[in-house]
C-alpha cells in the first residue's frame, strides 16, 4: 500500500490504491499560482474572490477564511474554510440541461 505523507492544511491527496484521497482538514491554503485548488478545481484567482470582499461579491465574501501572519509581518498565509467551501459550492444551482440539437443534413 502506498502512502505519501502530506501537510494536512493543504488538502494536497494522498495516494491510496491508485487514487487521490483528501484529507478532511478544516483548512486549506490557495493553491499555487497557475494551478487549481485540489478540493474544489477552482483557480487561486477563483477562490481568493470568494474569501475577499470585493465587487463581484457585493462586499460580503461567501466563504469563511483566515490569515495566519506572524507579528510585524506584511504578509500572510490565506487559508479558507473546507466545510464553508464545499457548502458553498453545494448550494449553487445545478446547470440547466438543455434540449437536444437537431442534426441538420
Amino acid at each position: 500500500m502506498e502512502d505519501h505523507s502530506f501537510d494536512p492544511v493543504t488538502s494536497a491527496p494522498r495516494i491510496q490504491s491508485g487514487q487521490p484521497v483528501f484529507d478532511a482538514s478544516v483548512w486549506i491554503r490557495l493553491p499555487r499560482p497557475g494551478t487549481r485548488c485540489p478540493v474544489s478545481a477552482l483557480s487561486r484567482s477563483g477562490l481568493a474572490e470568494l474569501v475577499r470582499p470585493c465587487p463581484r461579491n457585493s462586499y460580503r465574501a461567501p466563504v469563511e477564511a483566515r490569515v495566519l501572519k506572524r507579528r510585524g509581518a506584511t504578509r500572510g498565509v490565506l487559508l479558507v474554510n473546507r466545510a464553508a467551501l464545499l457548502a458553498y459550492i453545494a448550494c449553487q444551482p445545478a446547470p440547466e440541461a438543455s434540449a437536444p440539437r437537431e442534426v441538420l443534413p
